[in-house]
């Protein structure tokens, strides 16, 4: 039901035809840890897009480890577009969608770091990335 509606929004957005999203598709993340349940997305510029907005909005009894309100405002300050190929941002926010249920639902922290936010040339970066990863 939660994907169904998921997937329903996101095609209402820009009246995606039903393709953006292929079934039986294996999910990858930029990172797993499995002896730490962790995983580790690393979002660029492309991910803060309307689409993803909207993604973020219908899952909101899903809980987060990162900040939901600070995703949707760099969606709406970013308004990254990406239609290449057409209706590119509906299927990235929808796969990044189920990445963070998917997590929640088999016990692992997904941990999302926006582009930026950490500076990787200072000394502090490490510190900085094991506050984020709870370690």
């Amino acid at each position: 039901v939660l994907y169904s509606r998921l997937y329903r929004e996101l095609q209402q957005y820009r009246n995606a035809p039903n393709k953006f999203a292929r079934l039986n598709y294996r999910v990858r993340c930029d990172f797993v840890c499995v002896s730490k349940k962790i995983i580790v997305e690393y979002d660029e510029r492309q991910h803060f897009s309307k689409a993803r907005a909207i993604s973020l909005e219908a899952y909101r009894d899903i809980p987060l480890n990162y900040d939901r309100e600070l995703w949707i405002q760099a969606c709406k300050d970013v308004d990254a577009r990406d239609n290449d190929p057409v209706y590119r941002d509906e299927g990235r926010a929808f796969f990044d969608s189920i990445r963070d249920i998917q997590a929640y639902r088999n016990g692992f922290k997904l941990v999302r770091i926006m582009h930026g936010q950490i500076d990787f040339t200072q000394d502090s970066a490490y510190g900085e990335l094991l506050k984020l990863l709870g370690l």
